[in-house]
């Protein structure tokens, strides 16, 4: 029914960082600079006045997992997502969008160096562990807006999950988002059910050393109990959504969950042909009420109709039909 997530909207409070992290250490381009119209603000429950700067940035113009800076002034002091360091105001296991996961070339240890060098310094890891026919290694640093970013390398990766190695010294599009989720059945019914993406390549529980380290590195207790499912568009390897779920040390909702005006992860932007069979779909499996279709310009200058739509985790979708 939808694309994988085309854009990650990340609120910030000034342009100036965020651009340095994205633009100058993982080498996205900026696609584009516009202002937010009136219509858009109205569909994300902002005042018709507000003076909102959008800043599109995509991997080499790849059109999926792309990160759109939004500039609200005075959000810093409500973020999507805080559980590290003393003004934490969430624990790692709350339940919401968890972090931006990109790729980058071996070795890992060049690509934290040169995080570190911009100020960015490692919070956990590296780790490396194996689920399926995936070898993966980790590592977690605090982006702009206190957005969580997982910088992974794919020692083996199938082609279905990772586009290409991006070059040394910058990453890749944004290829999965991670989410602590609150029932792993709930979840699925939205994204199989409801969205109509596939769950196949990883749906387990870990066991031994890989649930250890996966859990050192999220800042968990290592005797937690932990499973993965991964949820993507058939037709490509970006834009994915991981489904992490602790069992019972899964913990509450976030402080302030995802929405337009927060500091970090607002809105997944997908691509949807027919949003009317969308939200029937939806409606039909139990998941969504009133879900309105609205008209809006972005940024573009092009007209769309939007539908947002919350998942069982807070997490807030952009339905995109153009």
């Amino acid at each position: 029914m939808i694309s994988g997530i085309e854009c990650v909207t990340l609120g910030v409070q000034e342009l100036g960082p965020a651009l340095r992290f994205f633009k100058d250490v993982c080498g996205f381009r900026i696609e584009s600079d516009t202002r937010a119209s009136v219509s858009l603000l109205s569909v994300w429950g902002l005042p018709p006045y507000a003076d909102v700067r959008l800043i599109e940035l995509s991997c080499d113009g790849y059109y999926f997992g792309r990160v759109r800076l939004a500039v609200f002034p005075g959000s810093a002091a409500r973020a999507t997502r805080r559980d590290h360091g003393p003004g934490a105001t969430d624990d790692p296991t709350d339940v919401g969008p968890k972090a931006l996961d990109l790729y980058v070339a071996a070795p890992l240890e060049a690509a934290i160096a040169l995080l570190g060098s911009a100020g960015i310094p490692l919070r956990a890891g590296p780790v490396r562990f194996v689920v399926r026919d995936s070898d993966t290694e980790e590592a977690l640093v605090t982006g702009p807006g206190d957005t969580p970013v997982l910088l992974m390398l794919g020692h083996r990766h199938p082609p279905r999950a990772q586009r290409a190695t991006p070059p040394p010294g910058r990453t890749s599009e944004v290829a999965t988002v991670s989410v602590i989720v609150a029932d792993l059945v709930a979840t699925r019914r939205f994204y199989v059910d409801g969205l109509g993406l596939r769950a196949t390549d990883i749906d387990d529980e870990l066991t031994g050393d890989e649930r250890s380290r996966v859990c050192r590195l999220f800042g968990v207790a290592e005797d937690s109990r932990v499973s993965l499912v991964l949820f993507r568009d058939p037709a490509q390897p970006s834009g994915k959504v991981l489904g992490v779920h602790f069992h019972e040390r899964t913990t509450r909702e976030l402080a302030h969950p995802m929405r337009p005006g927060n500091a970090g992860i607002n809105l997944f932007s997908t691509r949807c042909s027919h949003l009317e069979a969308l939200r029937e779909r939806l409606q039909a499996a139990g998941l969504a009420e009133h879900l309105p279709i609205l008209h809006v310009a972005l940024g573009d200058g092009m007209p769309a109709r939007v539908m947002l739509t919350r998942g069982p985790n807070g997490e807030l979708f952009e339905f995109i039909e153009r």
